[in-house]
């Protein structure tokens, strides 16, 4: 499926002191509906393609379901994904969406963990450990896949490494998609998500880090910056928060026990 679609345009280069018309690749974007039993929940604006992977991830990554045994059925019909899930989520779907407005703003870590300890706060005690070039590894794997960026600009990526192995990796507009769909491609794969490394081309927000918990995994790895709340939230829920992956450094800013060196 097409990522990405020529547009015109004009371009304006004041150093040359030339303005010349010409098309540029631009990444898609298109509106996925989630509806669970029946009732619309989320609209997420997304990358074509992955939508069952995209909802199955937000529903385990924003604490709706514990695990796929919850999942009767998935139809996707056009951009709307509709699930059926045993048993009533209806709570759940609403903290999950109070949590979602919450953590829009950076730095909003004491209200949207005090929604999360209203249901359940998650906690990793998995004691799985990487060694720091192996982090190194898994990003630049990581870039080198990140193809639609390369060509557009426009996209955010996130793989999913267990065991140092890469399972799932994807390209979407946003950073939580794109984080969502490789969540709920290994989910769909069984794995043992305690022994796996996320690993991210996006931002560190406070809801970041809860995504991994609430799935169980242990180590997120980043190429950009944390936010304070998102070392909060990393700290408090047991993940090993990694940024600023870059050449031959990074920064560990939670449960550092977990990466190895020297």
């Amino acid at each position: 499926m097409d990522m990405e679609v020529r547009v015109p345009l004009e371009r304006i280069n004041l150093r040359e002191g030339k303005r010349s018309r010409l098309e540029e690749p631009v990444a898609k974007e298109e509106t996925v509906n989630l509806y669970v039993n029946g009732q619309h929940v989320v609209s997420l604006l997304a990358s074509p393609g992955l939508r069952k992977e995209l909802a199955l991830g937000w529903l385990l990554d924003e604490g709706i379901i514990p695990d796929l045994k919850n999942v009767d059925e998935v139809l996707l019909k056009d951009n709307d994904v509709r699930v059926r899930i045993r048993g009533d989520v209806s709570m759940r779907l609403k903290v999950g969406t109070m949590v979602r407005l919450v953590t829009s703003a950076c730095g909003s870590l004491p209200p949207s963990l005090k929604l999360l300890d209203d249901v359940e706060r998650p906690l990793v005690r998995s004691d799985y450990s990487v060694r720091a070039e192996e982090v190194l590894r898994m990003v630049g794997e990581l870039n080198r896949l990140s193809k639609t960026f390369r060509t557009s600009g426009g996209t955010h990526s996130a793989a999913l490494f267990c065991e140092g192995e890469m399972l799932a990796q994807a390209e979407d507009v946003g950073r939580h998609n794109a984080v969502d769909k490789v969540i709920g491609a290994a989910a769909l794969k069984g794995v043992d998500f305690d022994k796996c490394v996320l690993v991210s081309s996006g931002r560190q927000t406070v809801d970041m880090p809860l995504k991994a918990a609430r799935v169980g995994i242990p180590i997120v790895a980043s190429v950009t910056a944390p936010t304070n709340s998102a070392v909060m939230a990393a700290d408090r829920v047991g993940v090993t928060l990694i940024c600023f992956v870059r050449g031959e450094k990074m920064n560990v800013y939670s449960n550092p026990q977990r990466v190895t060196a020297f």
